[in-house]
């Protein structure tokens, strides 16, 4: 009883048609059709509406790296006061929330006390820092102890 290819192909094309079939019409993948969710979302970038108004900033925000002395530590506004070496105090609060502050050591520093990161109670006044800040919004975004 030989069965030739010519009837095992016919079948195998049939079988996989009527699976094909079973699964609904040939056409877009899934992920690439719109669906109900991604017409009605205010920031979905998908459906052609954009970002609403207010969301997006301005302009790119730039940011300054310089050293510095940390001359006051506000725990309650969460706060720190720097001393540049031109002579002017900055006064800038976190880009993180409380708690989070991305405060580093230095190698050096790390060595001598154990600690690869600070918590904003541990930093003592009269440090020498590296920061770097956004000038436009008036934030840290990296404080990195020194000595």
């Amino acid at each position: 009883m030989a069965v030739s290819r010519a009837k095992v192909r016919g079948f195998a094309v049939a079988a996989v048609f009527a699976v094909v079939s079973a699964w609904g019409p040939v056409g877009p993948l899934r992920a690439q059709q719109p669906n109900a969710s991604s017409k009605t979302r205010p920031n979905d970038n998908a459906n052609g509406v954009g970002n609403e108004l207010g969301s997006m900033p301005d302009k790119v925000l730039k940011t300054i790296k310089e050293n510095g002395v940390i001359k006051n530590v506000d725990l309650a506004a969460r706060t720190v006061t720097i001393g540049e070496k031109k002579g002017g105090d900055l006064e800038l609060s976190f880009s993180q929330p409380n708690g989070r502050e991305q405060i580093k050591t230095s190698k050096k520093y790390a060595k001598s006390t154990g600690k690869k990161k600070l918590l904003l109670e541990e930093v003592k006044v009269g440090s020498k820092v590296q920061f770097e800040y956004y000038a436009l919004l008036g934030q840290l975004m990296v404080l990195t102890v020194e000595e």
